[in-house]
């Protein structure tokens, strides 16, 4: 594949999954449920648990989607072969972070019963 079209198609992505993240910020999913949003035991626990899990980490999303965009520029600098899979392995990876983030703040903000400390 052409140097270019890994470029074009890594900022492609990207931008399919900053898309992604608007959307679940702009509709997160109202209630509780099993199909759709951020599901963890911590942030099932409640509604207030559900709400606050939903929109925190969309906008970590977002974020890190945002920074993202600097991956296949830097690939396109230095390992132009290899943009694609730098993108989307560093991308996935850095979304992990999502999971991390918002488990800290419900840990910090709720107690065990997902009631408001």
């Amino acid at each position: 594949m052409n140097d270019a079209i890994e470029l074009y198609v890594s900022l492609s992505y990207l931008g399919v999954m900053i898309v992604l993240a608007w959307l679940f910020k702009k509709y997160p999913p109202k209630k509780i449920n099993s199909f759709y949003g951020y599901r963890t035991p911590k942030s099932m626990k409640t509604q207030a648990t559900w709400d606050f899990a939903n929109q925190y980490s969309s906008l970590l999303m977002m974020q890190i989607t945002l920074y993202s965009f600097v991956l296949p520029f830097l690939c396109y600098l230095f390992f132009p072969h290899l943009n694609i899979l730098i993108t989307l392995t560093g991308h996935s990876l850095l979304l992990l972070l999502i999971l991390v983030f918002t488990e800290r703040e419900l840990k910090a903000r709720f107690d065990q019963d997902g009631k408001p400390k």
